[in-house]
């Protein structure tokens, strides 16, 4: 699927299946540059390393940190690189990083939009819950409240414009509350179809799902939940760790083997033994494989290992 927000010029490669705020404001970054620079941009939502290597950007994907070379990834061994704070680089702080002050036109207002806006986005992207750390990073998190209250008019805007403000911010609430309550209902009967799956099912340490269903907050109520496995959207499995606080990844319940991490394609096959293994991340907490199959073999491999 593309997106062509100007006409096909400069290609954006950006990984397909769910999206989050730190790809999708990473987009948003690049079109405003390319806005300014009065070029032309084509966002490509895949994951086919042909697609992302012919790209002039890639985004999230493509398992390459190098700014000189716009490929703005994080999920590769060893990431992006960290901030002074210890914050890591996901792929939005990457991209503002080289472009921040070029699209504010002033280094100290992109550093104020780093802080209040990209630092707590890339810090959710790398599992870090800031909301109890707040006084470690010097950083809160951003809420909606600070994206309506950005709507008000600034002492520079004409105040015959405030009711077209108010107008676009009710619209934009209208359609966050809307996917509030679309998210509030799949997560209450994803919860007690999760709960019956875990009821029906033999294997104690490893849900396996037939279907993408929301998991996280029944699994983290179920402690004995290890590991789930699921469908990806892009037809792959995926294997995610179960964690006991479902912001805080240093409550994982296990993480991969060491020596898995970071690797992906025949390097992991080979160290991990499982033909239908694709990648492993960094950090332990989350992989995926071809099939059902290969996930389920995985996961017990991953078990196995951390019981030794």
């Amino acid at each position: 699927m593309s997106i062509n927000i100007f006409k096909n010029k400069i290609t954006v490669a950006v990984h397909s299946g769910d999206f989050h705020a730190d790809d999708v404001f990473a987009c948003a970054t690049l079109s405003f540059w390319a806005g300014k620079e009065g070029k032309k941009l084509k966002i490509i939502r895949t994951r086919d390393p042909e697609i992302i290597d012919k790209a002039d950007i890639a985004v999230d994907v493509g398992n390459v940190y190098d700014a000189d070379k716009n490929r703005f990834d994080h999920h590769q061994k060893g990431g992006a690189g960290k901030r002074e704070n210890g914050i890591p680089l996901a792929s939005f702080g990457a991209i503002w990083k080289k472009y921040g002050g070029e699209i504010c036109e002033n280094q100290e207002i992109a550093d104020r939009v780093e802080k209040n806006l990209v630092m707590p986005i890339d810090a959710i992207d790398n599992g870090i819950n800031i909301s109890s750390r707040v006084s470690e990073f010097n950083v809160s998190e951003h809420r909606t409240s600070n994206v309506i209250r950005n709507f008000n008019l600034t002492w520079q805007e004409n105040n015959k414009l405030v009711f077209k403000q108010f107008e676009k911010a009710i619209n934009l609430a209208k359609e966050i509350l809307l996917r509030e309550i679309v998210w509030a209902k799949a997560l209450v009967q994803g919860k007690k179809e999760i709960e019956k799956i875990i009821k029906e099912q033999n294997e104690p340490e490893v849900l396996i799902l037939d279907n993408k269903i929301d998991w996280h907050e029944a699994v983290s109520e179920n402690r004995k939940i290890k590991l789930v496995v699921y469908p990806k959207i892009d037809k792959d499995w995926g294997i995610q760790v179960a964690r006991d606080d479902l912001e805080d990844y240093n409550s994982n319940r296990v993480t991969f083997p060491k020596d898995w991490c970071g690797l992906r394609d025949e390097v992991l096959i080979e160290v991990s033994g499982v033909k239908e293994a694709v990648f492993c991340a960094d950090k332990g907490w989350f992989a995926v494989a071809k099939t059902k199959e290969g996930a389920i073999e995985m996961a017990n491999k991953a078990l196995q290992i951390n019981q030794n």
